[in-house]
């Protein structure tokens, strides 16, 4: 991308431009994601990161004033946010190698225990909040996109990210706290 149509980007997607914000995305997603997991070592955690990371960066857009290019921005943003999740400790819960993206054929075993696992959190996403839940639901279940969520429940994109997110880490509580049956 030349780095007058990225400034173009940046002006439109301050002005709130879905489709400029969305092509910012797209251009520095993975690599942020790469970024992020090799800092973690960890695909959840870095997914997770990697997403919060885009939500800050475009609340905070407003702020950049072009004094690095957007890319340094948005390391910046992104170092900064994963130190801080690194200096909270050891995260609970099995670290998954990057490897865990891709899903071979299963033993009958795994996929006995995938089921288990699957109605597991589907009881936990069921004792979420009404709003938490269908964003989970619209978003993991159904594969609907933020946007489309977005338009479906009459709430910013901003506010469903950030809502999904906090339903993921309630999520987690409600799974920790409640052993696989």
């Amino acid at each position: 991308m030349e780095d007058s149509q990225e400034i173009r980007l940046i002006d439109l997607a301050k002005n709130g431009d879905r489709d400029a914000i969305s092509r910012l995305v797209t251009r520095y997603e993975r690599e942020i994601f790469y970024f992020i997991y090799r800092m973690t070592r960890d695909v959840e955690d870095a997914k997770d990161l990697t997403q919060e990371v885009f939500i800050k960066v475009f609340r905070k857009l407003g702020g950049f004033k072009g004094n690095s290019s957007f890319r340094t921005w948005l390391y910046r943003i992104a170092t900064n946010h994963t130190l801080n999740f690194l200096s909270r400790g050891p995260q609970l819960g099995m670290k998954a190698p990057l490897s865990a993206l891709s899903d071979p054929s299963p033993s009958v075993s795994e996929t006995m225990e995938k089921n288990e696992r699957s109605g597991h959190v589907a009881r936990a996403v069921h004792r979420l909040p009404r709003q938490q839940k269908a964003i989970v639901i619209l978003r993991a279940y159904e594969g609907l996109t933020y946007r489309e969520i977005a338009e479906v429940l009459g709430c910013s994109v901003g506010n469903c990210k950030a809502a999904y997110h906090n339903a993921v880490i309630k999520l987690r509580e409600i799974l920790k706290n409640e052993p696989l049956m």
